[in-house]
């Protein structure tokens, strides 16, 4: 017979928030920035504190070339290379009783491919009294060559100030990022669309040898992988910027994304409210005001079991105010499964990372009438 394994530890999203914020408030204590994270969003997992994977974002699960569901359940360790797996082993058993520790890891992705890494670890407690869990943020160490460090070096030397030692950093996470991008390109869609060329090759071929029923099954198949591909194109040019911010601005955007979500359910009503013109609006932040909303919504949607929710975009010349308010059963009332966790938990985490990357102030809290609100500050 197979061993059974212990159940996962319930997580929670308010331990799970509050984590991120200990998490955060730990991370800037430690100077100066010897690492950037990657500019799509923060990478982000929940383990246990012997190793085994409860819940890991997007983009994490990103870095090593896997769907999000694929690692629930593994143990980290084992994406550690051969090489490097007991000294990995160590620094994520070890030390259950701190609160707050960093350590450098190597792992190896879906390719094979060693990536280094700087691990910051949260630990904290579980719906289960008896466990622990870990919170973990994975950024790539700045080692680039001198003439890459160069102009941030001088940079710093002219601009003391900590905002414009963050700017300098910045510039180089959005060069690593790009440079990400690129190879993510490059390995999936240009592997997709050289498998397309072979199996049109094929067709071809059987064509010509008269195998005509053949050719129109694979031709078949050539059709669903195209569809894959597009499909694999939008979402990452989705990432990089939504198409209806462009086309529509960002009130027009929000006021959009709010009918679609109240007509893809009968008893849900969605009120959106905006008090501040699109050209008023930063650039910069329009991108992460749009994710930020559309993902409190899925949120709502999936967990909170409400009926009426309000969306309010507001500013003046020196504020930015963003407002989601939802009737349902509040943030803080159930424990989060493994599944939930990334698309609740860690995307509010994500949603927190993307306001507080700008400056911004982020909070969720359960509201006195009942329902939840999820805020966000900037400062123009």
């Amino acid at each position: 017979m197979h061993a059974i394994p212990p159940p996962e530890p319930p997580l929670r999203l308010r331990d799970l928030i509050d984590a991120m914020r200990k998490l955060g408030h730990a991370v800037r204590q430690l100077q100066p920035p010897a690492h950037v994270s990657d500019a799509r969003g923060a990478a982000l997992a929940v383990t246990t504190c012997e190793g085994a994977i409860v819940s890991v974002n997007r983009s994490a699960a990103g870095l090593l070339g896997y769907a999000s569901a694929d690692l629930v359940g593994k143990q980290l360790a084992d994406f550690a290379h051969d090489e490097d797996r007991a000294a990995f082993e160590k620094p994520l058993c070890s030390g259950t009783d701190d609160a707050f520790r960093s350590f450098d890891v190597m792992l190896a992705g879906r390719t094979g491919r060693r990536m280094s890494f700087h691990v910051y670890q949260q630990t904290f407690a579980s719906g289960d009294p008896g466990r622990r869990l870990r919170l973990m943020l994975f950024v790539e160490p700045v080692v680039g060559t001198a003439a890459e460090l160069a102009p941030a070096a001088a940079h710093t030397e002219l601009h003391e100030d900590a905002q414009h030692r963050r700017a300098a950093w910045l510039s180089m996470g959005q060069q690593r990022e790009r440079q990400r991008l690129a190879a993510e390109l490059h390995d999936g869609m240009g592997q997709a669309l050289t498998l397309i060329k072979l199996m049109v090759e094929d067709a071809r071929m059987r064509l010509r040898r008269g195998q005509a029923d053949d050719a129109a099954q694979l031709l078949d198949a050539t059709v669903l992988q195209i569809r894959d591909t597009i499909g694999e194109m939008r979402q990452i040019c989705g990432e990089l910027r939504p198409l209806a911010l462009q086309r529509l601005g960002l009130p027009a955007a929000l006021s959009t994304l709010c009918r679609r979500v109240e007509q893809s359910s009968e008893r849900l009503r969605v009120v959106f409210a905006c008090g501040i013109n699109d050209g008023n609006i930063p650039d910069h932040l329009k991108a992460d005001i749009f994710r930020v909303v559309q993902e409190a919504l899925n949120n709502i949607v999936s967990h909170a079991a409400a009926s009426e929710i309000h969306v309010e975009l507001q500013g003046d010349a020196t504020t930015l105010l963003l407002s989601i308010r939802d009737d349902g059963s509040g943030y803080d009332m159930h424990p989060l499964t493994g599944g939930a966790a990334h698309s609740n938990g860690l995307g509010l985490i994500g949603m927190q990372n993307r306001v507080e990357a700008h400056g911004g102030a982020f909070t969720v809290s359960s509201r006195s009438e009942g329902g939840t609100e999820v805020a966000a500050s900037w400062r123009l």
